[in-house]
């Protein structure tokens, strides 16, 4: 397995596989949304995405990170906000593999942690993030508001 890490020139792969992330995540088919939403992510360097290729050369996943700060900490982290594994191609250690790259990288970069969060009904991602070392938060509470955007 090789993991790349993306550029412009991937956008068209990305696109397909984000769409796909979406999907799962019951969104509907937008091909060149994902494209556009990607492409200014990567043209802004508002995050950082990795393409998993199989041993064969095929891209069957990737992740996408957002850079943020702890301020306690003093030191940046990263959110992962993506994280997907074609359907076909899922239980042969893509996941674990991708996921071992991002925790290898950023560890080098000096980053505090990573953080993540997952659907409470996606038992399968648990069980993997939870078999990395990751722990599930009981310290702090998360709250979010849905903002509207302004007509």
């Amino acid at each position: 397995m090789q993991v790349i890490h993306c550029t412009e020139t991937h956008l068209d792969i990305l696109s397909e596989l984000f769409n796909e992330y979406r999907i799962f995540y019951e969104q509907p088919r937008d091909v060149p949304a994902c494209r556009a939403f990607l492409q200014q992510n990567l043209q802004q360097n508002r995050s950082k995405i990795f393409l998993l290729l199989d041993d064969e050369g095929r891209p069957v996943g990737f992740s996408q990170l957002y850079p943020s700060a702890c301020s306690i900490s003093m030191r940046p982290y990263h959110y992962l906000s993506d994280l997907y594994v074609a359907k076909s191609t899922r239980r042969n250690g893509h996941a674990r593999h991708l996921m071992n790259y991002i925790t290898d990288h950023f560890t080098n970069l000096g980053s505090q942690r990573l953080t993540l969060d997952t659907a409470t009904t996606n038992k399968i991602a648990q069980v993997l993030y939870e078999s990395l070392g990751y722990e599930r938060e009981e310290v702090y509470i998360t709250y979010h508001q849905v903002l509207t955007t302004p007509a």
